[in-house]
């Protein structure tokens, strides 16, 4: 097996494995995807005819998918209580739910009755678009994943990686972080203390770094940041490439996609002023059209989707560029959890639960207010997500058909750079690293190697934000005050609130005399403190090293 040196994660957004590559034509009969076996079909809404899934998905949608816990159990069939017997055949009666108002979930306790309208007021402000459920088992055609379904079939496929939890993005992302969401099944704004690969490469002597634009999620977990050591370990999404090419990659890279939502919806309407080329994530929230315009929209490029494609590329053809940097790196692409959008395959039951118990403030706002269903013993996962790993020592065509989670993410970093350490949690011991799809003796050259240039773009989107960040807040742009932003970005605008106080109670100074004009403004002004002071950092341990 190759002598791997360096470990690179790129986790988009919200992707299941059907929806982007479920009509890969992949040679191995091996590989699970819609153009064997089938036919691949969900019930209508209220007992309609079945959904088939067909490759006519467009890179837009006009509501997003809901992925909240509760949804994803009644997407899988999972029914309240007996057995777990997951089916995967509710998917477009939970988008047409969403689509008709009518998915606000129903929450019990003290509060309860209070936080269900709401919830309800919350929903009522998206207009219904009525008979779209059946859009959610639309699959991506091969033609509209340029990047990474060159990559599936020029590398390794993993078609039994399933995201760690039924439920939203935090959790999943926690799992690749600490192998535990710590109790938690929705996105829970609060710091969370789990320890986490970062900290045990670092107890063997093994460096890491964070390349983000904007607000990444990775936050969540202070004591990655709370310390001027730590916190100089976070770069501009831009420095990537060039610490490739500089040959400065640490044992660990973990890469963030812009998650801040462009200005416009991809038809442009409203027109606000300002560049919509923001975000990089794939996220469908960030890929949006109004009801009326969906049918008659044509794909112009200039997408999220997009520029999610466009930013694969940029990472893959940094390596590609340094050839001796490559041939001893090992790339993973995947995304945090499906978003609601259909795959066939059930997830796994009877794994082990990661065994935290759940933090005393989630028991205590149980109490005052819980969602009404039973408590989640972490012993299923949740839906399959798209997971390509990328090396010279990986022969085209391979398909890894283990049964992986994110948890694998800090098993495999912990066999490569830590054999001898403990693991994380019960979860990660269990679970499978990805590392053994490296099987070539030699390394592949880059004659046999796909040339994924013309996918980067003359701008490199998903780096374009890195400027914004290195210049300071005083370079955050103006944003219009009618600009419509998804609601899943409340949750990065909270964090970076957080963030910003913690920043101001130690005192860097970056963050002093903060004067957002709205709460977007202040995530993207906080982001840019952010990168000043670790910039800052890393000057300072330059200049009195030791």
């Amino acid at each position: 097996m190759a002598d791997i040196d360096h470990v690179v994660v790129l986790m988009l957004e919200n992707r299941s494995f059907d929806h982007m590559l479920g009509f890969l034509q992949h040679p191995d009969p091996e590989f699970d995807g819609l153009l064997r076996g089938g036919r691949y079909t969900n019930p209508g809404w209220n007992g309609g005819s079945p959904v088939a899934a067909t490759p006519q998905a467009k890179r837009v949608l006009p509501v997003g998918p809901d992925h909240s816990h509760d949804a994803v159990l009644e997407q899988l069939s999972v029914p309240a209580f007996g057995p777990r017997r997951p089916s995967n055949q509710g998917f477009v009666t939970s988008y047409e739910r969403k689509c008709r108002g009518l998915a606000a979930p129903s929450f019990g306790g003290l509060l309860g009755p209070l936080v269900n309208r709401l919830v309800s007021r919350r929903a009522a402000k998206t207009a219904p678009a009525p008979e779209r459920g059946p859009l959610v088992m639309l699959c991506q055609p091969p033609e509209q994943i340029p990047v990474l379904g060159r990559l599936a079939l020029d590398f390794a496929v993993c078609t039994r990686w399933f995201c760690s939890v039924p439920g939203e993005t935090w959790p999943n992302r926690n799992y690749a972080h600490a192998a535990t969401s710590d109790g938690e099944t929705e996105i829970a704004l609060r710091p969370y203390t789990d320890r986490t690969i970062f900290e045990l490469l670092e107890e063997h002597g093994q460096s890491w770094h964070v390349y983000h634009d904007d607000t990444p999620q990775l936050w969540a977990f202070p004591a990655l940041w709370d310390t001027p050591e730590r916190h100089a370990n976070w770069y501009p999404s831009a420095d990537f490439a060039a610490h490739v090419a500089a040959g400065m990659l640490p044992a660990y890279s973990w890469i963030e996609p812009n998650h801040r939502p462009p200005l416009h919806t991809p038809d442009h309407q409203p027109v606000l002023g300002g560049s919509p080329s923001l975000s990089t994530s794939q996220h469908p929230e960030n890929n949006g059209v109004a009801n009326a315009a969906y049918d008659a929209y044509v794909d112009d490029g200039d997408t999220d989707f997009a520029r999610g494609e466009s930013l694969i590329a940029m990472v893959y053809e940094a390596l590609r560029a340094n050839p001796d940097v490559f041939q001893r790196t090992l790339l993973l692409i995947t995304y945090d959890e499906h978003g609601g959008l259909y795959d066939h395959v059930p997830p796994p039951v009877g794994v082990p639960s990661p065994g935290d118990p759940i933090a005393l403030s989630g028991r205590l706002l149980g109490a005052i207010f819980h969602r009404r269903t039973p408590a989640f013993d972490f012993t299923m996962l949740g839906p399959r997500v798209p997971a390509v790993v990328v090396s010279p020592y990986v022969s085209a065509g391979t398909v890894d058909g283990q049964t992986h989670d994110h948890a694998s993410i800090p098993a495999t970093l912990r066999a490569l750079f830590a054999p001898q350490a403990a693991p994380l949690t019960a979860r990660d011991a269990w679970a499978a690293p990805f590392h053994r799809s490296l099987t070539l003796l030699k390394p592949r050259t880059d004659a046999d190697l796909p040339d994924l240039s013309a996918y980067v773009g003359p701008a490199r989107p998903a780096m374009a934000a890195s400027a914004d960040l290195a210049a300071g807040p005083e370079a955050v742009p103006d944003i219009p005050t009618d600009a419509k932003f998804p609601h899943y970005y409340d949750d990065f605008v909270a964090q970076a609130d957080q963030v910003q106080q913690h920043l101001a109670d130690v005192g860097e100074p970056e963050v002093a005399g903060s004067d957002a004009r709205q709460p977007v403004e202040r995530a993207v002004e906080v982001s840019a403190a952010f990168a000043s002071a670790a910039s800052r950092h890393r000057e300072e341990a330059a200049a009195h090293p030791g």
